[in-house]
């Protein structure tokens, strides 16, 4: 056991141990001090958490935020409350709570900043909860916020089967939307139907898509869009903004297709369109209260079936690894979710 400069012994807690910038297959679990809640900060027990690209992102110093080493990693959780910091009066010990921290999440315990947590209802599954966190303020910060999606416009949601796109599918459908699905694969297809998709387009029919996304759509019935959010980049964003009406917006979520496309000014202004970015971390750190009143809202849908996320499979904390290049190679179809193996710390009461 690790020893203070005055020789008593410091408390410790494991976790998925990011020690140095590295491949995601090399993390293994680890110890770091027992962390200590700041005024604004809650300690939450995790009972299930998601994992997501930026996890594997964090891992390999690729994120845009990097964690001073070593760390552990992990952003989206779901557990009781251990205990709170001085200044918290939004939460007390024992309560249930989903939480979004940039990374220390995949640990016995984790530090929270107060921003980053909803309260969920008592009787929402874990795993079912840890699942709708990320993916759901992903979705409400882009369309609902940056994308103001609207009752009758139609939304088209690209990469339309992962987490996030169903999540969008689904939120898109709640706004009142006619929501547009652009998916790569039979079984993705089937996915966005039963999530809500008024129209599935499969990306793997068409020899490029940049330039036949919009014909396509048209063939189905649809002569433009009105909001795009688009979670792939690349020749999908390319063909993506080709099919905005005038007044459209296009939300940039991501880039799981690991190409960033560019876009001249010119052509935003030829055709009165806007393309803005969307980071749900500006809406956390500021607890923003209308992320805040509607991720409740979700939550508490989600208890009652309104809203849900596949679980794609459900892998022990130690089994990371695996669970990541489920995720990495894209064969996932809904959410990974990882559940602790160890003996977890205990709390109290929830009321």
């Amino acid at each position: 056991m690790p020893r203070n400069p005055e020789g008593a012994i410091v408390p410790t807690v494991q976790g998925l141990l990011v020690d140095r910038h590295k491949s995601w297959r090399d993390v293994e679990i680890g110890r770091l001090p027992f962390p200590a809640a700041g005024a604004r900060d809650v300690l939450v027990v995790p009972e299930a958490a998601a994992l997501n690209f930026p996890d594997l992102l964090i891992v390999q110093g690729r994120y845009q935020h990097k964690p001073p080493l070593p760390f552990f990693v992990g952003r989206d959780i779901v557990g009781r409350i251990h205990s709170v910091g001085a200044e918290v009066t939004e939460f007390e010990p024992g309560q249930r709570v989903a939480a979004q921290p940039i990374f220390g999440g995949f640990a016995e315990v984790a530090v929270v900043p107060v921003s980053q947590c909803f309260a969920i209802p008592e009787d929402l599954d874990a795993k079912r909860a840890a699942s709708l966190g990320t993916a759901f303020a992903t979705v409400v910060a882009a369309l609902g916020i940056r994308g103001e999606a609207k009752a009758n416009e139609i939304v088209l949601i690209t990469g339309a089967a992962g987490g996030v796109g169903a999540a969008g599918v689904q939120y898109a459908r709640h706004l009142g939307a006619t929501v547009v699905a652009l998916v790569s694969s039979a079984a993705k297809e089937e996915s966005a139907k039963r999530y809500g998709a008024d129209v599935v387009v499969r990306s793997d029919r068409l020899d490029n898509v940049a330039v036949q996304l919009r014909d396509t759509l048209r063939g189905a019935g649809v002569d433009g869009v009105d909001v795009v959010m688009d979670v792939v980049g690349g020749d999908t964003f390319d063909g993506a903004i080709r099919c905005l009406r005038p007044g459209g917006r296009l939300v940039v979520v991501g880039f799981a297709s690991g190409a960033i496309s560019s876009v001249e000014a010119n052509y935003l202004l030829l055709k009165d369109i806007a393309v803005v970015g969307s980071s749900i971390q500006r809406f956390l750190t500021q607890r923003d209260e209308r992320l805040v009143r509607v991720m409740q809202e979700i939550y508490v849908g989600a208890a009652s079936g309104k809203f849900r996320l596949d679980i794609d499979s459900v892998f022990p904390f130690s089994s990371f690894a695996e669970a990541a290049d489920r995720l990495a190679t894209r064969e996932a179809i809904g959410k990974v979710v990882l559940v602790p193996d160890w003996k977890t710390l205990q709390c109290p009461e929830g009321k």
